[in-house]
């Protein structure tokens, strides 16, 4: 059997580092994670459908950049040094309408994609201020606009609040109002950080884009007037259809 036919975002970019930067994207992002190992040379190979020596030249860019650590006869790793969240200090500060972000959702169609109880990773646990392993609810859905993929959204819900809510409100985009609503915790604010990712072959399947595509990235943690998070959701939002518009004053003297 053959490879498959490599689908990249631009056939003009080498390969290689087309999948470096997919590669380095999940390093950064945390979908790997710090000391895991890597896929082989032959799984990745076979997942991206390019030759033995367009992976080998990804995998030596990021080792010379000492994200991975090649290790002989065992394989290659992430960095230990490497987390989950990027730190930037170039950074600006908006502030936006918590009740607008509650109310987004409400006629939003979206499909259930799975729903799981799993154990909090490093991340997860540190955005919901619980303890690493703790068990919460998973949640995949994918938010639909003319009947097409428009971004896919991954929520994390602490495990007492997740048990309490229906499967009907669970894959409603109205998932805040219910935990408001029904649930009775006040909502207050959330923090969300937002940046560029690229489409690994999971992704750009469910969305409907080529490997390697630019995506806006959120990742919002929700918090009530106690300081409690009740919520952290990773979204990934089709660029071409999704965008922030964003206006800016002067500050009073």
């Amino acid at each position: 059997m053959g490879k498959k036919k490599a689908n990249f975002a631009d056939s003009r970019i080498p390969l290689y580092y087309q999948l470096e930067n997919v590669l380095r994207e999940k390093i950064t992002s945390g979908a790997f994670q710090g000391g895991e190992r890597l896929p082989t040379e032959i799984e990745l190979i076979e997942e991206y459908g390019v030759s033995r020596i367009t992976v080998r030249q990804a995998l030596q860019a990021l080792s010379e950049d000492g994200l991975i650590e090649r290790k002989q006869g065992r394989g290659t790793y992430v960095s230990a040094r490497n987390s989950r969240k990027r730190k930037s200090s170039n950074r600006i500060h908006l502030t936006g309408s918590l009740d607008e972000l509650i109310a987004l959702g409400m006629d939003a169609p979206v499909e259930v994609l799975e729903m799981n109880r799993v154990e909090a990773d490093t991340h997860e646990a540190e955005s919901l201020g619980i303890e690493v392993g703790t068990k919460i609810y998973r949640l995949k859905r994918l938010s639909l606009n003319d009947e097409k993929p428009h971004s896919l959204i991954t929520n994390y819900l602490p495990e007492e609040i997740g048990k309490k809510l229906t499967m009907e409100e669970l894959s409603s985009g109205a998932l805040l109002y219910a935990v408001e609503k029904k649930l009775g915790y006040t909502l207050d604010n959330a923090r969300q950080e937002i940046r560029a990712e690229l489409a690994d072959p999971y992704v750009s399947k469910l969305l409907d884009v080529r490997v390697g595509t630019a995506l806006l990235s959120t990742e919002r943690t929700v918090y009530t007037d106690q300081g409690q998070p009740v919520e952290f959701v990773h979204t990934l939002h089709r660029s071409d259809i999704y965008g922030y518009s964003v206006k800016f004053v002067r500050e009073e003297k």
